[in-house]
């Protein structure tokens, strides 16, 4: 299997911390260590802060300059400022939060040409609070810079530059790790992960601070319409203290818990601290709120509020092989029937998907092409080991894509939704069956084209007219509805498909500037990413299937992204491993029987 691991100037990350639940923590670069003996101060082999000084080569002094902004918030003003000439400071009043930029073409730099133009894609605005805020449209151009020298004759000054502070990717990359806190969704099913940066060299003991004060303040904008904030008038009483006797005290006031249904919102919001400050987290939180006892809560048990938690090492995987659902050989329960599905309706099949919620399995089934597409869905008890009862989705339009099952509740099966493409449209349905149901998706340009969704249920990426978005999925008495997607710049000319691989990051395929189809693991804010096959030539991946990283099982020494990845060109499957491999019939765990000339397995899929 494919494993990530981070790159050099990744790799030099001290500690970090993340959170786990139903989802669990995915950094965008590191994921920090467990559970910790104590805390120290400070964090070891940090990027050294470049200064005006440390380089005289133009190259290396852009670089720096570049990564100037990124550190200490307040600070960012002053040091970038020391890299200017007097009179370049005394003229530059920037717009004073940091934009991140990414450079779309390598500078021009020459001793000669005192201008240096920098072409480059805006991927965001970096907040004091380690969001990252994608733009509303997508915004390129060419920023100018005027080197000189000083009067030592060697090194160099910025004489003009343009009136903001600039971050690029790469020093984004370098100077902050990806964390992740998290916020209960509305129904309080479970916990919904949200992405943040935060400073690599941030001392140990203002960690739980940090993260603490980030809940309080509450989620990232795109999230705030599916999750629940914490009570107003919340707030943390002191410092938290080291952590002593293995045991980490946090005292917050009265106000973050509500009077009414005291106990179950107590219970909600441990296990909401205990996933957001999980890697740092040591044997036991003692949690006092105001003036009431302190409650001491050890163990793993606030693990099963993250969906991301339940998913295996190792999925079982599928394929459809001659119009048949097939297993593929060396995975988990490779000789046992397939799940949810009668015999009799295994055939004629184009594309499908099943999934798990631990007491259900659904099933949804595409049949048939053209005008002759159907859409059929089930779910029964995994515990009874019967056959779902498959029933027909109407009011479809032709052109079906790949269903996906979007959210897949314990206990019962009734609030489940599927999702599915139809002719460039979304409509959901329910394992039911029953009328499709369109679902409004306004702000994205262009036909829809992929779908995917987190395992939290409500953290959604989507692709149309060839960029790639994101949004939150949102269920009520009224039907499902779909915010206002929000443009991501991935490091792509033409995105073709996309899906989750682990809680901060996309497994995306397209086509690159050098024009070549690659498949990257992007962060999803569209901002730093990580080449998984970056030149498949000229064949185009029309769908891409991940099985996400579960956050617990991952080292720190790994990025937060799935080793499972499968993907279809026109003619065949592949899986994403350190190369491309093709998925053949001497992959399927059963004997493939007569088949005409030519049948070769597609549509993979894992249960997810």
């Amino acid at each position: 299997m494919r494993r990530h691991t981070l790159p050099v100037v990744v790799a030099l990350t001290a500690l970090v911390l993340g959170g786990c639940g139903i989802p669990d923590e995915s950094g965008v670069t590191v994921i920090g260590p467990g559970p910790s003996t104590g805390i120290t101060s400070g964090s070891e082999n940090t990027p050294d802060q470049a200064t005006r000084t440390t380089t005289s080569d133009r190259t290396e002094f852009v670089d720096n300059y570049l990564a100037a902004a990124a550190g200490d918030y307040d600070g960012a003003l002053d040091r970038v400022k020391e890299f200017m000439s007097p009179e370049a400071k005394s003229t530059f009043k920037p717009v004073t939060i940091p934009r991140v930029i990414r450079l779309t073409e390598k500078p021009l730099v020459s001793p000669s040409q005192p201008v240096i133009e920098l072409d480059y894609e805006l991927v965001g605005t970096l907040g004091r609070n380690g969001v990252l805020e994608p733009p509303k449209e997508p915004v390129e151009g060419t920023y100018e810079m005027t080197l000189g020298t000083a009067e030592d004759g060697i090194s160099l000054y910025v004489l003009s530059a343009p009136p903001f502070l600039l971050i690029s990717d790469t020093a984004l990359n370098a100077n902050y790790v990806q964390r992740t806190i998290y916020f209960w969704n509305t129904e309080h099913s479970g916990l919904v992960p949200d992405v943040r940066y935060m400073l690599r060299d941030l001392p140990i003991e203002q960690v739980p601070t940090t993260v603490i004060s980030w809940l309080i303040e509450g989620p990232a904008p795109w999230l705030k319409s599916v999750v629940e904030l914490l009570p107003e008038g919340t707030s943390l009483l002191g410092k938290v203290p080291a952590i002593q006797d293995q045991t980490l005290a946090i005292n917050l006031s009265a106000q973050a818990v509500p009077t009414d249904n005291a106990a179950d919102a107590l219970e909600r919001l441990r296990r909401q601290l205990q996933w957001s400050l999980r890697p740092l987290l040591p044997e036991n939180l003692a949690l006092k709120i105001g003036h009431q006892e302190t409650k001491n809560y050890y163990g793993t048990d606030f693990f099963t509020s993250n969906a991301s938690f339940r998913l295996e090492r190792s999925p079982e995987r599928f394929a459809v092989y001659g119009g048949k659902i097939v297993r593929l050989s060396g995975f988990p329960h490779a000789v046992e029937a397939i799940p949810a599905i009668p015999p009799q309706a295994n055939k004629d099949i184009r594309t499908a998907a099943l999934s798990t919620s631990g007491t259900h399995t659904y099933a949804a089934l595409v049949t048939g092409s053209g005008r002759g597409e159907t859409l059929r869905v089930g779910a029964t008890p995994t515990a009874s080991g019967q056959d779902a009862t498959l029933r027909t989705v109407s009011g479809l339009p032709a052109g079906l894509g790949y269903p996906v099952w979007a959210i897949t509740p314990n206990r019962t099966a009734g609030g489940a939704v599927g999702l599915i493409i139809g002719n460039g449209g979304l409509f959901s349905f329910n394992p039911e069956g029953g009328p499709a149901r369109p679902v409004q998706v306004s702000g994205a340009a262009g036909k829809l084209s992929a779908i995917t969704v987190a395992p939290d249920g409500h953290r959604v990426a989507i692709v149309a007219g060839g960029r790639l978005y994101r949004a939150v999925l949102a269920v009520s008495s009224d039907g499902v509805s779909l915010s206002e997607p929000e443009l991501l710049q991935a490091p792509l000319v033409t995105v073709t498909a996309a899906a989750f691989s682990g809680e901060g990051w996309l497994t995306v395929a397209g086509v690159g500037v050098s024009k070549r189809v690659a498949v990257l693991d992007v962060t999803i804010d569209g901002a730093l990413s990580d080449p998984r096959l970056d030149d498949l030539g000229d064949d185009t991946v029309n769908y891409v299937t991940a099985y996400p990283a579960n956050p617990v099982n991952q080292s720190p020494s790994e990025l937060g992204n799935s080793d499972s990845v499968s993907y279809t060109t026109a003619d065949a499957a592949w899986d994403a491993l350190s190369t491309a491999v093709r998925i053949d019939a001497a992959d399927l765990a059963q004997p493939p029987g007569e088949q005409p000339a030519g049948t070769v397995p597609t549509a993979p899929l894992f249960l997810n």
